[in-house]
C-alpha cells in the first residue's frame, strides 16, 4: 500500500479494490463462522434439553432404580453422563468418546458439584486445556431415585444428573471452514487483482490518450484534440472539458497574436510619420518656417494619436483582467444629455435628438458609461455623412433592465462588417484612413465596458438602412 500511494493511479485503484475486497471477505467469513459456531452450539443445547426431558419423563414413570443401560438409551450417543447424590458427589459416570469413537477425557466438573450448577447449558473444558469443550446441563431427577450400577451392586440414591455433549465435532467443522475460507479468499483476491489490473488498464486508456494529447498541445501542436466517445460519462466529461479548455486557449492565443499584430501596425504608422518629419527637420530640409511648423504639428498630432491608442489599450487590458468597476446608480437621462451636448459642440450642423424616459437609472460606473455614449456618438458622427440625423434613446425594460440606444440614418453596414464590428482594431473598408476611421478600438471598448457592468451590446443594421447600437444594462436597485 505504501508503494501504491506513491505509484500510478492505476496501482492505487487496484490496491484499493483488493483491500476493500479483502475487508469485505474478512467480514463475511467472520460473520459466517460466528454464526455457524452459534448454530452448532444451539443444536448441542437443544439435544441436551431433549435428553433432560426424556430422563425426567422416564424417572417420573418408573419407581425402580435407573440403570446405566437406560441412561445410554435416553441421552445422545457419545455424551457424558454423571449421577450425583444429594451432596453433589459423583456416584456414577459414563465414559466419553469423540467423533472417531475413541475415548476422550471427561469434562472437568466441580467437586462437589454445587447446587444450581449448570441449570442452563454452559461450556466446560477438560483437564489440561480448552480442547475438547463440552456443553453441560445439570438437572434434578427426584429425591427417591436410585441408580443400579452395571456391576450388579446395590442401587445408590441419586438426586441430580449432569449431561455433557462434546463440541469437538463442531469445533472441527469451524476450524476446517477457517482454513477453507483462507484459501478461497486468497484465490479470490488473486483473481480480483488479475482481472482488476486488466479492467483498469482498459479503463485508464482514455486518460493515457488525454495525457498524450495534452503533452502534444503543450509542445505547440494546437490542432490536437481529445477523442470523446461517450460524452455523458466521467471520462467523456473530462475529455470534453479539456477540449473546451484547449479551444479557449487556442482562441486566446489567436486573439493575442492578432492583437499584437494590430497594435504593432497601429503604433508603427504614427511612429513612421514622426520619424519621417523628425528626419526631415534634422537633415535641414524644413528650413522654411511654415514647413517647420507643419512638421511640429504633424509630430504632435501623431504623438497624440499614439497616446490615445495606448490609453485605450491599457483600458482594455484592465477590463480583460477583470478589475471591478463602480456599482452605483447612474442617471442615464442626465448622462445622455451631457454626451449629446458634447457631440453637438463638436459637430454643430448635425441634428441629434434625445428621447429619454424620466427616472431611468442604471447600475454601473458613471465615467465608463459616459465613455460608452461618447464612443457610440463618435462612431455615428465619423461613419455617416455630414448632417445625418442621430437619435439617442433611454428607456426602462421589464425585468430590472434598462436600455440605451444610439441610432443613425447613415449608409449602414454589410453583414460581415456588422458581425466583426466589435472586434479590436477592426475597421470597415470605408474607414481605413486614420483621419476618419479612428483606431478601431472604440466599439471594442464599448463591448468590454458593457460586459464588465453585466450588460450586453448589439447592433442592428443593413446596407442603406442606418445602424442602431443598443446597450442593455442592469437597472439600479
Amino acid at each position: 500500500m505504501a508503494r501504491a500511494r506513491r505509484g500510478s493511479l492505476r496501482r492505487r485503484l487496484l490496491a484499493g479494490a483488493v483491500l476493500l475486497a479483502a475487508l469485505g471477505m474478512a467480514v463475511v467469513n467472520v460473520a459466517s463462522l460466528v454464526g455457524l459456531r452459534l448454530y452448532l452450539t444451539e443444536v448441542a443445547d437443544d439435544n441436551l434439553a431433549q435428553a433432560r426431558e426424556a430422563v425426567q419423563r422416564y424417572v417420573g414413570r418408573q419407581d425402580s432404580a435407573i440403570s446405566e443401560m437406560v441412561i445410554d438409551t435416553l441421552v445422545p450417543a457419545g455424551s457424558y453422563v454423571a449421577l450425583l447424590d444429594e451432596h453433589g458427589r459423583v456416584v456414577v459416570e459414563t465414559s466419553t468418546r469423540g467423533p472417531d469413537g475413541q475415548p476422550t477425557p471427561p469434562p472437568e466438573l466441580p467437586d462437589p458439584v454445587p447446587g444450581g450448577f449448570a441449570e442452563h447449558p454452559v461450556t466446560v473444558t477438560v483437564q489440561g486445556g480448552p480442547v475438547p469443550r463440552y456443553r453441560t446441563l445439570a438437572f434434578p431427577i427426584g429425591s427417591n431415585t436410585a441408580v443400579r450400577p452395571a456391576s450388579g451392586a446395590a442401587p445408590e440414591p441419586v438426586s441430580t444428573m449432569v449431561i455433557a455433549s462434546s463440541l469437538a465435532l463442531a469445533d472441527g467443522v469451524v476450524y476446517w471452514l477457517i482454513g477453507a475460507d483462507v484459501v478461497a479468499s486468497l484465490a479470490a483476491l488473486a483473481g480480483i487483482a488479475v482481472l482488476g489490473h486488466g479492467v483498469l488498464r482498459v479503463g485508464m486508456r482514455p486518460l493515457r490518450d488525454m495525457a498524450r494529447t495534452a503533452t502534444a498541445i503543450a509542445g505547440g501542436d494546437l490542432r490536437q484534440r481529445v477523442e470523446v466517445d461517450q460524452r455523458h460519462y466521467e471520462v467523456g466529461e473530462v475529455g470534453e472539458a479539456l477540449n473546451q479548455a484547449f479551444d479557449a486557449r487556442q482562441r486566446s492565443e489567436e486573439r493575442l497574436r492578432q492583437f499584437v499584430a494590430d497594435a504593432s501596425h497601429e503604433l508603427r504608422t504614427p511612429l513612421t510619420t514622426i520619424r519621417g518629419w523628425a528626419q526631415l527637420h534634422l537633415h535641414g530640409l524644413a528650413q522654411q518656417p511654415e514647413l517647420a511648423e507643419r512638421a511640429m504639428l504633424r509630430i504632435e498630432a501623431e504623438a497624440a494619436r499614439m497616446h490615445t491608442t495606448v490609453e485605450e489599450l491599457l483600458l482594455l487590458a484592465r477590463l480583460d483582467q477583470g478589475r471591478p468597476l463602480a456599482d452605483l446608480p447612474v442617471d442615464l437621462g442626465k448622462l445622455a444629455a451631457d454626451a449629446v451636448a458634447d457631440a453637438r459642440a463638436l459637430d454643430p450642423d448635425r441634428p441629434i435628438t434625445v428621447d429619454v424616459q424620466p427616472e431611468v437609472f442604471a447600475s454601473g460606473d458613471e465615467e465608463r458609461l459616459l465613455q460608452v455614449l461618447r464612443n457610440l456618438l463618435s462612431n455615428a458622427q465619423r461613419h455617416t455623412p455630414a448632417g445625418t440625423p442621430v437619435t439617442v434613446a433611454v428607456r426602462a425594460l421589464p425585468g430590472d433592465r434598462v436600455e440605451l440606444a444610439v441610432a443613425d440614418q447613415g449608409p449602414g453596414m454589410s453583414p460581415e462588417t456588422a458581425r466583426r464590428i466589435f472586434e479590436r482594431f477592426y475597421r470597415g473598408d470605408d474607414s481605413r484612413s486614420p483621419e476618419t476611421g479612428g483606431t478601431g478600438l472604440g466599439l471594442a471598448i464599448v463591448k468590454s465596458i458593457t460586459g464588465a457592468l453585466g450588460g450586453e451590446v448589439a447592433v442592428t443594421t443593413a446596407e442603406g438602412a442606418g445602424s442602431t447600437f443598443t446597450v442593455t444594462l442592469p437597472a439600479a436597485r
